[in-house]
């Protein structure tokens, strides 16, 4: 029982130097700005299959004369803000609403494409820190206590990494519902899914492989007690995800099998969760601290800095 709690208790935000949450903040305002359409022509001008806020919002008011160029101008001044680290409240609420507009938009249109959702909630993750701060000194008038050593960059991290981390979880409840607890057992499947995958493209585009021609299903499909193996250990990993939580070197760990899970099953089904990777790449594996810490200029893990006033809420 003693062991259960000290395993519990790792669970907490930790010290976050200034400077790598600078890295980070512009790491994931360019991550915000890639993940938003690049033009006005790709902005849809109906919501034939409405998806979440559209049940109640018309949001093809974004493909108007001249409204999404404008939104563009104030997503790139509010992500400026962001990576200053300066007016946060207000900022990334702001960046939220947008992204979160713009992206079901996208997920309106009788398809649900999943890639990018990952942005979304880091964004609500990271918002709710901010108004949570900025909502206490409100109504107290002092800042809220935080734990021993840390900053408000230190919850903004954490739960980023929470929300990251959180839908690789959710993905496993996910998978055992929709195969009515039988995933495992037809995890071989899969093989279908990418002749299916594979034809769909070829049929859009009439480029080879073309129909039939699908090796890596055809691997699957002939070894199927090691494709349930493989998959399997990705939905262990996926599960297991939640352990990012309790410090870096966990952050690291999971990080990078996640990353590598991406990976193959790239190569395997042709299916890529770039935005998903960056995410892993910035919040979890964090390649800028660990290059500092082994370049011998940083104390040990946990070592920090003073947050500077305009990073907070």
């Amino acid at each position: 029982m003693n062991r259960l709690r000290r395993f519990l208790a790792g669970f907490h935000a930790r010290p976050v130097a200034a400077w790598e949450w600078l890295v980070m903040r512009c790491l994931f305002a360019g991550v915000v700005w890639l993940s938003m359409p690049r033009a006005s022509d790709q902005i849809y001008s109906s919501q034939d299959a409405p998806n979440g806020i559209a049940h109640w919002v018309d949001l093809t008011f974004l493909a108007g004369p001249g409204v999404y160029p404008a939104l563009q101008a104030v997503v790139a001044i509010a992500l400026v803000l962001y990576a200053a680290g300066l007016l946060l409240p207000a900022v990334l609420p702001l960046l939220l609403v947008s992204h979160v507009m713009v992206r079901t938009l996208f997920n309106s249109q009788g398809w649900i494409h999943h890639g990018v959702q990952m942005v979304s909630l880091v964004l609500l993750a990271q918002t709710a820190v901010v108004l949570t701060l900025a909502g206490y000194r409100l109504l107290k008038g002092r800042r809220l206590e935080l734990r021993p050593g840390t900053t408000p960059a230190s919850y903004l991290l954490f739960y980023s990494q929470m929300a990251v981390v959180s839908l690789y979880v959710v993905s496993v409840f996910s998978k055992v519902d929709r195969s009515d607890g039988l995933w495992f057992a037809k995890s071989h499947y899969v093989g279908l899914h990418v002749v299916k995958a594979e034809r769909d493209r070829y049929h859009a585009a009439l480029e080879p492989p073309g129909p039939g021609d699908v090796p890596a299903a055809r691997l699957v499909l002939a070894h199927p007690n090691l494709s349930r193996l493989f998959l399997g250990a990705g939905v262990a990993l996926e599960f297991f995800a939640f352990l990012a939580l309790r410090g870096r070197l966990w952050a690291l760990g999971v990080g990078l099998g996640l990353i590598g899970f991406h990976r193959c099953i790239a190569a395997l089904m042709t299916i890529h969760f770039h935005f998903n990777e960056m995410l892993l790449a910035i919040f979890l594996i964090n390649v800028p601290y660990w290059t500092a810490r082994a370049s011998g200029r940083l104390p040990g893990v946990g070592g920090t800095a003073p947050e500077p006033a305009a990073s907070s809420a």
